[in-house]
C-alpha cells in the first residue's frame, strides 16, 4: 500500500449519474461518518478507482446530488419542498438518497412542552436500544458501502455491468465466538472478508447483535432495503454445536447486493435528457 498521504485540498470530481460536480475532498471528509466522507479517508485509499484520474462515478440521482453536495458544504439541508422548487420529487425519494449517502436527517424543532412530554415517557432502557440500533445500522451501513467499494473496479469498470454480491454474517449469542463472515463472488482467491470483519468487530457487538435481531431483525432489513436500491435481506434463525460440544444460537443476516444500470433510467436522470427530448418527434 502506498505510503503517499491524500492532499486534503485535491479538487476531485464526482460524476454521479452522468451529471458531475467538482469538490475538494476536504469538504467530503468534514464528515468521516457519512458515505462520501468513508470512502474518501486515508485508510480506504487502495479501494478507490476513479476513472479519470480524480473522476469517480456513483450510480445515483444525478440531480438529487446537488442537495446532498450542498449538506457537505453547508452543514444543511433543504425540505421536500424546498427541493420541488428545483425538480420533482418526493419526501421518499430524498430520504432514500440521504439514506444511501449515510446523512443524518435534519432535525424537526418541536415546541418545548412536546419535547418534555416525549423525554418522560421514552424510558431509559428503551433511549439505550434506540442509540444501540442506530450504531448496529450505521455498522452494517458501512460494512454493505465497504463491499460496494471493493466490487466497483472488478464489475462495474472491467464488464461495464452491475454486479451481483452476497454479504452472509452470522451473530452468536455467545460473546465468546466473533461473527462469522462470507462474502460470494471470489475474486481471483481474495476476498474483502477482512476489511468487513474490521468494521463489525471494532465495535464488538457480539450478543448485542444477537438481541437486536431478535427482535428489530425485520425492520431492520426493510430500512436497509429502503436505502439500496437492489438490495435484498435475509434474516435466520439456528442452532449451532460448537468446539467444545455445548449447543449456542445465531442470526445469519444474508444481504444481496444487486447493482445493475437500467439505459433509459440513466439517461432520464442525468444532462443527455435534455438533448433527447430535443430530438424526439
Amino acid at each position: 500500500m502506498s505510503n503517499v498521504k491524500y492532499n486534503t485540498k485535491e479538487r476531485i470530481i464526482l460524476n454521479v449519474g452522468g451529471i458531475k460536480y467538482e469538490t475538494f475532498r476536504s469538504t467530503l471528509m468534514a464528515y468521516p461518518e457519512t458515505m462520501l466522507g468513508t470512502m474518501f479517508e486515508e485508510r480506504n485509499k487502495s479501494l478507490l478507482h476513479p476513472i479519470n484520474v480524480n473522476e469517480y462515478y456513483i450510480d445515483r440521482n444525478g440531480r438529487l446530488f446537488y442537495f446532498i453536495l450542498q449538506f457537505y458544504r453547508t452543514g444543511k439541508l433543504p425540505s421536500a419542498d424546498q427541493v420541488k422548487c428545483a425538480i420533482p420529487v418526493t419526501q421518499e425519494e430524498l430520504d432514500a438518497e440521504l439514506d444511501y449517502f449515510m446523512i443524518p436527517r435534519p432535525k424537526r424543532f418541536l415546541p418545548k412542552k412536546h419535547i418534555k412530554q416525549q423525554a418522560t415517557k421514552l424510558s431509559l432502557r428503551s433511549r439505550t436500544i434506540a442509540a444501540e440500533l442506530d450504531d448496529f445500522v450505521t455498522t452494517l451501513k458501512a460494512a454493505i458501502n465497504r463491499a460496494i467499494l471493493y466490487f466497483q473496479k472488478r464489475f462495474i469498470m472491467s464488464k461495464g455491468v452491475g454486479f451481483n454480491v452476497t454479504l452472509e454474517i452470522s451473530f452468536y449469542a455467545s460473546d465468546r465466538i466473533q461473527p462469522l463472515i462470507t462474502i460470494l463472488p471470489t475474486i481471483i482467491g481474495k476476498s474483502p472478508v477482512p476489511l468487513i470483519a474490521e468494521i463489525i468487530n471494532k465495535p464488538a457487538f457480539g450478543t448485542r447483535a444477537y438481541v437486536l435481531l431478535n427482535g428489530f431483525g425485520d425492520k431492520i432489513g426493510e430500512h436497509l432495503e429502503a436505502a439500496y436500491p437492489g438490495l435484498c435481506w435475509d434474516l435466520n434463525w439456528f442452532e449451532v454445536c460448537t468446539d467444545s460440544g455445548s449447543v449456542d444460537s445465531m442470526y445469519r443476516v444474508r444481504i444481496q447486493i444487486c447493482d445493475e444500470f437500467d439505459y433509459e433510467e440513466i439517461i432520464k436522470n442525468c444532462c443527455l435528457a435534455s438533448t433527447s427530448l430535443k430530438y424526439s418527434y
